[in-house]
């Protein structure tokens, strides 16, 4: 691993910046996939009411498997990556479907607030994938750095 950094840091900027993305990517869709999998699912479909912003509520039927369906990779943004030359997490997103609020409802599912048990996804796919991920990740930067250095 060693031997690859010390190659990878010769290639130029650009050319790191694609690889990493490559490779931090595909380990991340590993882990987002096995989450996705593994996320819990209500029996039926649920009510959930949310307040309108009049003094009201709105009420949104949401079909078993929200959660599940919400979980994303995301790449970090360079001013957020302290040094890293690529970064991806795998989260659960506010915006995917209605009702807004999937990463409250993850919260609750992954650590069993509200609820009569947790049903933990994120940390298990994590803890389950991460041999596989590093090794897609490594895979895939000694294919891509082979492929510059051959140029």
């Amino acid at each position: 691993m060693d031997k690859l950094q010390k190659k990878l840091r010769r290639l130029g900027d650009q050319v790191q910046n694609d690889i990493a993305k490559k490779a931090t990517g595909r380990g991340a869709a590993i882990i987002r996939d096995e989450a996705r999998e593994n996320a819990y699912k209500a029996p039926e479909p649920y009510r959930v009411y949310n307040s309108d912003g009049k003094g009201g509520k709105t009420c949104t039927v949401v079909k078993p498997g929200h959660v599940g369906r919400s979980v994303i990779m995301k790449r970090i943004p360079a001013s957020e990556r302290y040094g890293l030359t690529s970064k991806h997490i795998v989260t659960v997103s506010n915006s995917k479907e209605i009702p807004k609020g999937a990463r409250q409802i993850a919260t609750f599912v992954e650590y069993g607030i509200n609820m009569p048990q947790p049903h933990p996804f994120l940390r298990p796919a994590y803890d389950n994938k991460r041999g596989e991920a590093k090794k897609a990740a490594t895979k895939i930067l000694m294919t891509e750095v082979r492929k510059e250095w051959k140029k």
